[in-house]
């Protein structure tokens, strides 16, 4: 049996982000590997909203754990795998975790000092415990062995994915009554963070001429910036914050933007990117970290530090049908290359590796 401590993917929906990726992940697979039992394991801080794992347990390969250190888990256990980036302290199972991203310790003046200290804490327990860390692009497993000391023999790296039966274009009839309903507006999505720069992209939407701005996101430590920003820049009948949306709603704002934005100094994959390609829309990519590698030559990328830079790159894809054609035809190339199942693969070998055939 394989245990999945899945914890970050154990709260109330919308799930995006890491939680989102644990349950695609999760059922790919089992999909995709019929011979094996699986536990998902959650902290006991989620008790109350583990039962939203329920559905999975009618699966009879499939238990629910309440403890990811249940000794009598452990006891039918080849592996354990911390896919919240946190292990817990156990006997000796075989373990992986893998560390999204390090973005504390690399830019620790983004995040609070309290938060910078309990991420930090739980990611240098996990991979002192690990027998093995995953990280989901090249660029992350650089910063794993950079900031955390983790030897490259120990890192592998296993991209994250996207449901292409989920996110993929709109019919022209809905496209056309979204547009009709917004106007021409470039879309941003995620955390308006710190790392998000959401604010440099109210600067270059500034000086695009009616063109407006829809930011999806929780607010967050730069929230006030971003307010600043379009104070500052007069574009508040222009841009609009939305806040979080449904997973239908992110679908259909997604498919019916003009182009999306992904300005992020900072990230440790980046699943904007592949979700706006599969939805069929161009891509302004930032060109920091790890996201022209998630990109995968299928977005125009830019210095998003430069407000001018990012603003002449949204007029490129708006002033050229074709260079927007062309960017829509390579993201759903790359969207199909990137699929949930090709993220369950490169796990599967991982598992056998440390210990975990079939059970």
């Amino acid at each position: 049996m394989i245990a999945l401590e899945v914890s970050s993917a154990a709260g109330p929906p919308p799930w995006g982000g890491i939680g989102g990726s644990i349950r695609q992940l999760v059922a790919a697979l089992v999909r995709l590997d019929p011979d094996t039992r699986y536990a998902l394991a959650y902290r006991p801080s989620r008790l109350r909203q583990g039962d939203l794992f329920r559905p999975a347990a009618r699966n009879t390969r499939i238990r629910v754990v309440q403890d990811p250190c249940n000794a009598v888990l452990l006891r039918g256990t080849r592996v354990l795998h911390g896919m919240s980036s946190w292990l817990p302290r156990t006997p000796a199972v075989p373990k992986l975790v893998t560390i999204y991203d390090v973005n504390p310790l690399r830019n620790p003046a983004w995040v609070t000092e309290r938060w910078r200290a309990l991420r930090g804490g739980r990611m240098r327990q996990a991979v002192e415990r690990a027998d093995c860390v995953v990280a989901t692009s090249r660029h992350a497993a650089g910063e794993i062995e950079a900031l955390l000391g983790v030897p490259a023999a120990r890192i592998r790296v296993a991209p994250l994915g996207v449901d292409a039966a989920c996110f993929r274009p709109l019919e022209p009839e809905a496209r056309a009554t979204l547009r009709a309903r917004y106007g021409d507006f470039v879309l941003a999505v995620g955390l308006v963070s710190a790392r998000k720069n959401v604010e440099r992209l109210v600067e270059a939407v500034a000086k695009v001429p009616e063109l407006r701005l829809l930011v999806v996101g929780r607010p967050s430590n730069a929230f006030e910036a971003f307010r600043a920003a379009v104070a500052r820049t007069k574009t508040a009948e222009r841009v609009e914050h939305r806040g979080r949306v449904s997973e239908r709603e992110l679908v259909e704002l997604l498919g019916a933007a003009r182009l999306v934005a992904v300005p992020s100094l900072y990230e440790g994959f980046g699943l904007t990117v592949l979700e706006a390609m599969a939805c069929g829309t161009p891509v302004v990519c930032s060109d920091a970290t790890s996201l022209p590698e998630v990109a995968g030559g299928a977005a125009l990328l830019v210095d998003a530090r430069d407000a001018e830079a990012l603003a002449d790159a949204i007029r490129r894809v708006l002033a050229s049908p074709a260079l927007a054609s062309e960017l829509v035809a390579r993201g759903l190339a790359r969207a199909r290359a990137m699929s949930w199942e090709r993220a369950a693969r490169e796990l599967l070998p991982l598992y056998r590796e440390l210990g975990a055939g079939s059970a």
